[in-house]
């Protein structure tokens, strides 16, 4: 994997943990929306328990290999997202809430890793 795709991948398992202690920050600050965080951290919680292969993942990973975790993850993702529309149980506004901000930036990476595919196999 070239550089550049690899500090996108890097960029990306940070955001999470940054929204994470940013969700727990919150949570201890904000009593009264306490649940709604918690919600939060639940969903970033269960993001990085999906992204475990991005994390340890090898420099030697081909932007194909990428491309297919990323996918797996995408569809885990949308799946859990349907999910929580359909529950709207509880901390759900909260867990909805991170997966939809982190579909963005998944959806985002998804892209460039296809350029990179694109690109290494010409």
């Amino acid at each position: 994997m070239n550089p550049t795709l690899q500090r996108a991948v890097t960029s990306f398992y940070n955001l999470i943990y940054e929204a994470q202690t940013f969700a727990t920050t919150m949570a201890r600050l904000d009593l009264a929306d306490q649940e709604h965080y918690a919600g939060r951290i639940e969903g970033l919680n269960w993001v990085l328990d999906r992204c475990q292969e991005l994390e340890d993942m090898d420099a030697n990973l081909t932007p194909s290999s990428l491309q297919r975790v990323l996918g797996d993850v995408k569809s885990d993702l949308d799946h859990e997202l349907s999910v929580q529309r359909r529950e709207k149980g509880r901390r759900a506004d909260g867990r909805e809430e991170a997966l939809m901000f982190v579909a963005d930036y998944l959806t985002s990476l998804m892209t460039v890793t296809e350029i990179e595919s694109a690109k290494s196999s010409v």
